[in-house]
């Protein structure tokens, strides 16, 4: 049985839009997505706010989804909001305004409920044969799931998003090697939790889901030849060379990147850094790609 629905991820950085056959509550069918670049943390978030131009933002993305909505006759619409509202002191006045304005209500998703919405949309698009360690970077929040086929079996989330890192470190552009190394240590310390239950579970790969590992498959795939959704895994050696691209190229210098698009062209930095930091620690070799992640799962997961 199919059931037509509308997922909005109101994420700190991008908002999407998925619209899709939902087949026996276990799988989709995407009929229709949309990413805007909303940038609802620039400015406040650091200060647990949300800035009035953000939020009109934020108006004008949900007006653009809400034609689209229509166009599709969709009458079941579920969007969630994560870091960048959850920890705004106008975070409910903002919801409030949504509801008021457009007729549905935004759930706030807290860190560890926003781990399990990620969990099953991976879990949609990719089959968990072996325990895996999920990770998801926004830009409020970083979530880590470490996984099996069958179930969550560690889940945390960790208020240490690309946005956050950019305005404690990103003070000059390109990065300084000091402001990196700082980055680096706040990372590992902020992470205390994951390094101990990676020794515990021993996930063998790790999985990237949304935005930044977006931008790793463009990369990949227009430096290789090969269309951006069917690259599924990136060795880390060359995510390496990517990452010498991000942390020393000046801002004009990474737009040339090709497949790297403008509006990820600042985020990419504390991003890649947060990444590599990872990837060093726990020493895998490769990062397979998941092409859904958190709008995917509220179409799965009923959230609260």
């Amino acid at each position: 049985m199919k059931k037509r629905r509308a997922s909005i991820d109101m994420g700190t950085n991008t908002f999407q839009l998925l619209i899709a056959d939902v087949v026996n509550e276990t799988s989709i069918e995407k009929v229709y997505q949309e990413d805007i670049f909303v940038r609802l943390g620039k400015g406040g978030i650091s200060r647990g706010v949300l800035t009035q131009e953000a939020m009109h933002r934020a108006y004008d993305a949900l007006e653009v989804f809400n034609i689209k909505i229509k166009e599709f006759d969709v009458k079941n619409v579920v969007a969630g909001a994560t870091s960048a509202v959850r920890s705004a002191v106008n975070g409910m006045d903002f919801i409030e305004t949504i509801h008021s304005r457009f007729g549905y209500t935004p759930k706030i998703i807290e860190g560890n409920e926003e781990a399990n919405v990620i969990y099953h949309g991976v879990k949609s698009d990719i089959v968990l044969s072996e325990t895996s360690i999920i990770m998801d970077i926004g830009g409020g929040s970083v979530e880590f799931i470490i996984c099996d086929n069958e179930c969550v079996l560690w889940k945390q989330s960790f208020e240490i998003g690309a946005q956050r890192l950019f305005d404690l470190f990103c003070k000059q552009d390109p990065i300084a090697q000091q402001d990196l190394n700082e980055l680096n240590d706040f990372v590992v310390k902020s992470l205390s939790d994951l390094w101990i239950a990676v020794k515990f579970y021993s996930p063998t790969k790790i999985i990237g889901a949304a935005g930044t590992f977006e931008t790793l498959q463009e990369i990949y795939g227009s430096k290789n030849s090969i269309v951006p959704s069917e690259v599924k895994k990136v060795e880390v050696l060359a995510y390496k060379e990517m990452y010498k691209m991000f942390i020393s190229y000046t801002l004009s210098e990474r737009l040339l990147i090709p497949g790297l698009i403008k509006q990820r062209v600042n985020m990419i930095v504390p991003a890649s850094a947060l990444l590599m930091t990872v990837l060093e620690v726990l020493n895998f070799s490769e990062i397979e790609i998941s092409g859904a992640s958190l709008r995917e799962g509220l179409l799965l997961y009923k959230v609260g």
